[in-house]
């Protein structure tokens, strides 16, 4: 792969999250009948965020908590040049005391970061949590140990574990970190039904998940073979901030549309179903691998211009890339 399509992917892969996240929050927790008599029309931009959305206080470019999450990690990773749970925890506590307004950040991981600010023992602090909000995040590891799909889940299980803990949370972690080194590396070829199917096998084989999770990816390969709609799919998988219906509905909609991102990606912002959803946190995931496969340019230029923190996350995934691999780190260095 040339070293320009790495980049690239680097960038997309944080840009692209960020820009699900961005859009999807308009939305999130709304009912689809509530959408179309607000807005009109499905969600295919930024927009100002419904008056009934958590994020409703927020302008249409921004991001919630999920993305600035994302940024603290992206920026303890290039201080340290490693994935250092400890200056990440550290990290989230400077931001837990400099934020004015948290932006509907999972209530789990602000009682979680506040008791370190405590000073109470992480063993006391942390709690056991199913959401997919404190997994959102380890997407960038996937980008760290590109090279190493194995590394990539083992290190993103290990950096939600400081924002929670329970199977659920570590095998969510496992199956992002691992899924978007394979799709950065160019392992991946979803250019059929069988590459598809060939994608969640992969990860199976290269990180150790619970018969639960097992179970959770095979109903996401057994509705690729069905081809079901958006609507079916929201009905079958749920679309809820529970972490096995946001990861496999998100997983679906990505590898249903591969080759169509555009596609997979506005289903993801519109995957708000007769009951709202967890819209952004959705997008995020699949905006995240559009951006793993297909590389930043896949998404408009406007979008990667005007979304918050663009120059910022564009520059950190610039670091991150040159710490990864021009200095040969995704060769040299295979540790956590």
């Amino acid at each position: 792969m040339e070293r320009s399509d790495l980049l690239s992917k680097f960038k997309g892969t944080v840009i692209g999250a960020a820009i699900g996240d961005a859009i999807g929050k308009a939305v999130e927790d709304i009912p689809a009948k509530e959408v179309y008599k607000f807005y009109g029309n499905i969600i295919n931009d930024f927009v100002k965020s419904h008056p009934s959305s958590p994020s409703d206080f927020l302008k249409p470019h921004q991001v919630s908590a999920e993305t600035i999450i994302m940024k603290i990690l992206l920026e303890s990773i290039v201080k340290t040049k490693m994935i250092d749970v400890y200056d990440f925890a550290m990290r989230l506590v400077e931001w837990f005391k400099k934020e004015k307004v948290h932006r509907y950040v999972d209530p789990n991981i602000l009682l979680i970061v506040q008791g370190w600010e405590m000073g109470i023992p992480t063993s006391e602090v942390n709690l056991r949590t199913s959401s997919i909000d404190n997994v959102l995040h380890t997407i960038v590891v996937g980008l760290f140990h590109y090279n190493y799909p194995t590394l990539a889940g083992e290190g993103a299980k290990l950096v939600a574990l400081v924002t929670g803990k329970g199977e659920d949370l570590e095998d969510s972690a496992q199956i992002i970190g691992c899924g978007t080194a394979l799709l950065v590396n160019g392992e991946a070829d979803l250019s059929s039904l069988e590459g598809k199917l060939q994608f969640i096998e992969d990860i199976t084989e290269y990180v150790s998940l619970s018969e639960k999770a097992i179970s959770y990816l095979q109903k996401v390969k057994e509705n690729l073979k069905k081809d079901i709609s958006l609507k079916e799919a929201i009905s079958i998988f749920g679309n809820g901030s529970y972490v096995w219906e946001a990861l496999p509905l998100a997983l679906y909609l990505f590898l249903k549309d591969a080759h169509y991102p555009q596609k997979a990606f506005l289903n993801a912002v519109n995957s708000y179903g007769d009951f709202g959803g967890d819209t952004d946190a959705i997008a995020f995931l699949v905006g995240g691998w559009v951006g793993a496969y297909w590389g930043i340019e896949v998404f408009p230029e406007h979008w990667v211009k005007d979304v918050e923190f663009s120059e910022e996350l564009l520059k950190l995934s610039e670091e991150l890339y040159k710490i990864v691999v021009e200095n040969n780190h995704g060769e040299e260095n295979k540790t956590l």
